[in-house]
């Protein structure tokens, strides 16, 4: 029998014609089911429940990290951590829902979902990782009512697209007061990532040019914002091929972005217009030497990147869901 530590829920607070969402993710501080949780959190329709793999503050960036305790938020329902669990029985978490009986149940799948089709609810799955998890994700495709799949290159059929977005609470412009942009935006690029030998040698490369680069992994959230809106140009280097979530979070910031060429890409943005786009290291240089260069046009390109994503939020991927689902 799998332990599991509980919240006490107070079932006199239900909201009749609220939609009962039970959420489940593994629950790093930092993973695309936290932004599900925030998204879902804040609609005056729903009521949500969490449950999950509970890691407190650590987080499993080159070889584990911890990062700072207020982010580490627990769910009502918490299960224990451990490397090998990638499946749940949700006759594990019923009995702790007490009378309270989810409408929908979504996983947000980063290596944990459902054993078996849960007994209540809707079911819905959203795949975030299906580079490198595709095969495994076939589990809950074939039991889920909807499976939305977040990398519509890695899709199969039945699939439903849900990419990646940005946070409207996490990815945003910020401005300090009595600072003018000049002395608050005091670096050229910025990039927030794991270092993979790609992104090493792009960095390298870009310093022995003169170029002012923060390049660090670790910093989340209000940390990692303030690092972002340093900077003038957005870095992102795709490692497989997908769109992933620095490709609408950067323009959230309003940050050059430049990005190396995914064929998702032109779904969303125009080369040229919202990024500037590569296809190896000398051209990922070239580009981040040549915005340096003509301030003007860095300037109307993290503009033009900005307005263009505006809307592209988890909340809009939440509503997606719900209506896509029949609840809204």
């Amino acid at each position: 029998m799998v332990e599991v530590e509980v919240q006490k829920i107070d079932t006199e607070s239900f909201t009749v014609g609220k939609i009962k969402v039970l959420l489940l993710y593994i629950i790093y501080p930092l993973a695309i089911g936290s932004y599900y949780r925030k998204a879902l959190e804040h609609r005056d329709d729903v009521d949500l429940k969490v449950a999950g793999i509970y890691t407190s503050n650590w987080m499993p960036w080159l070889g584990g990290m911890n990062v700072p305790m207020k982010y580490a938020i627990p769910p009502d329902i918490s299960l224990p951590f451990s490397p090998d669990v990638r499946e749940v029985n949700y006759e594990i978490v019923k009995p702790h829902l007490g009378d309270w009986i989810p409408d929908i149940i979504i996983n947000v799948d980063a290596n944990l979902h459902w054993k078996y089709k849960p007994t209540d609810g809707y079911i819905v799955t959203v795949g975030t990782d299906p580079h490198v998890l595709n095969d495994f994700y076939d589990v809950p495709r074939a039991y889920s009512d909807k499976f939305f799949n977040m990398q519509l290159y890695y899709s199969k059929s039945g699939d439903i697209y849900l990419p990646y977005a940005y946070s409207s609470y996490d990815h945003y412009p910020i401005h300090i007061d009595g600072l003018e942009d000049g002395t608050w935006k005091d670096k050229d690029a910025v990039l927030i990532g794991m270092p993979y030998e790609n992104r090493v040698q792009w960095i390298n490369e870009l310093r022995k040019r003169g170029i002012s680069v923060i390049f660090e992994n670790g910093p989340i959230f209000d940390e990692a914002r303030v690092l972002y809106n340093r900077g003038r140009i957005g870095l992102n280097w795709s490692t497989l091929q997908d769109l992933n979530a620095r490709c609408f979070e950067l323009p959230a910031m309003k940050l050059a972005p430049v990005i190396n060429l995914v064929p998702d890409a032109g779904l969303f943005f125009e080369q040229g217009i919202h990024y500037a786009g590569f296809t190896n290291l000398q051209e990922a240089v070239e580009r981040v030497v040549w915005l340096k260069e003509h301030p003007h046009e860095l300037d109307e390109m993290a503009n033009a990147a900005y307005r263009n994503v505006q809307g592209q939020t988890y909340d809009s991927r939440v509503q997606k869901i719900l209506k896509e689902s029949g609840f809204v």
